[in-house]
């Protein structure tokens, strides 16, 4: 009787190297998956960041530019004309005409950018919320007065616009030199006002929004 060997089959399962394989793989997928969730998790918060930046500032710059609408050019002070503009600006509002048409004014009001006060102008981040020199814009009605009314009308802003440098020179190549975080200049009629509003996240970032709008000033 002839006898029939069966063919050698290797045992079920994996070898070690094939392990090894398999969970070098699997390391280098979820590490790549890891990469891939903190990524967009940061331009997430970059994003939000962004956009609370952007809207503080937009909110800021129309409130000043609703108050300057109607303003005459010699009811404003300092002259914003110069290459330098001005981050401080006084001005008086028409209120009415008197039947002899006499037109009436109101007390000054007043827009200024002020060094934050818990914060000294030393290029440190001195209350610890990630921003350095940060300034406010104030607004005061009744500036000068008894009875003025003071109202903050955005932090965050930075001492000067990205870009520039305290040099007498500008940096940025948009017609202002310093040009502050907050700054208007008149050319003509035009009054322009701009301002950066700056956002912490994340510890130790910073997202930073530039706006601009501009309006006719009365002859």
């Amino acid at each position: 009787m002839t006898t029939r060997r069966m063919p050698y089959r290797r045992a079920a399962g994996f070898t070690l190297i094939e392990l090894l394989v398999s969970v070098t793989v699997l390391g280098i997928v979820l590490t790549a998956l890891g990469l891939v969730q903190a990524r967009s998790a940061t331009e997430t918060k970059v994003m939000q960041a962004r956009a609370t930046a952007e809207s503080r500032a937009r909110r800021a710059l129309d409130r000043v530019a609703e108050e300057l609408t109607g303003v005459g050019h010699s009811l404003i002070f300092p002259d914003p004309s110069s290459n330098f503009g001005t981050s401080v600006l006084t001005y008086q509002r028409a209120t009415g005409v008197t039947n002899a048409g006499v037109v009436t004014w109101n007390t000054p009001s007043r827009v200024e950018l002020q060094l934050d006060p818990r914060e000294l102008d030393n290029g440190v981040d001195d209350n610890g919320d990630g921003l350095v020199d940060e300034r406010r814009l104030v607004f005061t009605r009744n500036f000068g007065t008894a009875n003025a009314q003071t109202a903050v009308l955005c932090t965050g802003i930075p001492k000067l616009a990205p870009g520039e440098l305290a040099n007498g020179i500008d940096d940025n190549g948009n017609g202002v030199i310093d040009e502050a975080g907050f700054n208007v200049r008149r050319i003509g009629d035009l009054l322009t006002l701009r301002i950066t509003v700056q956002q912490p996240y994340a510890g130790n970032q910073v997202a930073t929004v530039s706006l601009e709008t501009s309006i006719v000033l009365h002859n």
